[in-house]
Formats: C-alpha cells, structure tokens, sequence
C-alpha cells in the first residue's frame, strides 16, 4: 500500500481557481494600463473590469506597484519565449539584434494592447535588470567581442538601443508610419552599432519568423479583450 497520500480533489480546484482569477486580473490590468496609463492609481478600474469584489483583489495584490510588477514579469516572460522563438537559432550577433527589434515592433505594431502598455509604461519596462535587457546586454556584448558592432560602453549601446524603441513605439501608437517602418528603425540602429550600410540593408530585408502568440496566454486574452472593446466603441 502507497504511503503517498493522495491529493485533495479541492486543493487542486482551489489552486486553478486562483490562478485563472489571477490572470484575469493580469489581463483587466494591461488593458486598464493601457488605456489609463501608470501614473494614477488604477485598482478600482482593474476591479471594475475583471468584474470580482475588492475583497478578492487584494488577496492578490496590495499595491498599483504590486500589480504593475506582476504584469511586467509575466509579460517579459511571454515576450522572451516569442521572440527567442524568432531568434534562438540565429548566431549572428548583428542578424539577432536586427530581428529581435523587427520582432518587439512589429508586436507593437500587431498588437495594439501591447503598444499602448509598452507607451504608457516606457522606461519601467526597460530596467537594467529585466531579461529582456538582459538578452539585448548578452548580444551586443558578443557583436562587440566578434568585431561586428564599433566598440563602445555596453550601456550606451543599450541606452541608444531601448531609448530609440521606445521612441519607435510611441510612433506606432499615436501615429500611421509606414508598413517598412520597423525595419527602418532596425538597419539605422545596426548602423549606429557600426554595420555598413549594405549590410544592415541586407540584414533587414531577410525573412521575418513568425511570432505566434498562444490564445490562452496572457497577451492573447488581454488583445481579445482590448479588441472587443474597441469594436464595441466604433459607431
């Protein structure tokens, strides 16, 4: 006879309770941020739209910054595993870094939810210590080591980096660029890094993989949602 006593039928229910009822409010707080921003307190708007009690909110979190960091974790988990898929099999430093920005705009792009979170919460999302940096760091620093990218201070290299995604991002939001767009602001940045022209022209024009975001992600649910929206505001 097994001396392993068999799992509560409850405990389980329980636990898969809680996590769908976190990652509703997950969602509701993406769209919420992106609609709203970060700067004001935006708890009673993610209550609101998740459609829960307060009471069951803050047994998940305290705090706008609790919430905004949750978020900001679970979708620098998603946006790795995505665009690592676009990129894993790529040993070229300068090919890497050209598709790993083609890959993060064009989601702004695709993904409207996305762009306006990622405009909203801008630098935030950007702190040295977040893995998403911390794959850009681990690229730059082995086009620097092949003698692709001109030395330069890894930092400043990331600062000009990040800095004109940022910039790229807010454009997308808030205005109608051209379909290229993208991939311009990849071949300039190659550039800036110290590949010649032609090369970043041929870098840039190469096949772009597909990014496949799973409906039952975090980011699939919350654009069904943000898109639904959006269709229910146009007259």
């Amino acid at each position: 006879m097994s001396d392993v006593a068999p799992v509560d039928h409850r405990t389980r229910v329980a636990a898969v309770r809680r996590l769908r009822m976190r990652g509703r409010l997950l969602e509701s707080a993406m769209i919420v941020f992106a609609q709203k921003g970060i700067a004001s307190s935006v708890i009673p708007d993610v209550i609101a739209a998740a459609e829960v009690s307060q009471g069951s909110f803050y047994n998940y979190f305290r705090t706008n910054d609790d919430l905004f960091e949750a978020l900001a974790h679970e979708l620098s988990d998603e946006f790795i595993l995505m665009i690592e898929s676009a990129i894993g099999g790529i040993e070229e430093a300068a090919l890497k870094v050209a598709t790993g920005m083609r890959a993060y705009l064009r989601m702004a792009t695709s993904y409207k939810v996305v762009g306006q979170f990622i405009d909203h919460a801008g630098l935030r999302l950007a702190t040295r210590n977040s893995p998403i940096s911390g794959f850009l760091h681990r690229d730059l620093k082995a086009g620097q080591q092949s003698g692709t990218f001109r030395p330069m201070p890894i930092d400043m290299a990331m600062d000009l980096i990040i800095g004109t995604g940022l910039m790229a991002i807010h454009r997308i939001v808030t205005e109608r660029m051209l379909d290229d767009y993208p991939e311009c602001i990849a071949a300039l940045l190659l550039q800036a890094l110290g590949v010649c022209e032609a090369e970043a022209d041929r870098l840039i024009a190469l096949p772009l993989p597909k990014l496949t975001v799973p409906e039952d992600s975090l980011l699939g649910r919350a654009e069904a949602r943000f898109s639904a929206l959006g269709r229910k505001d146009t007259p």
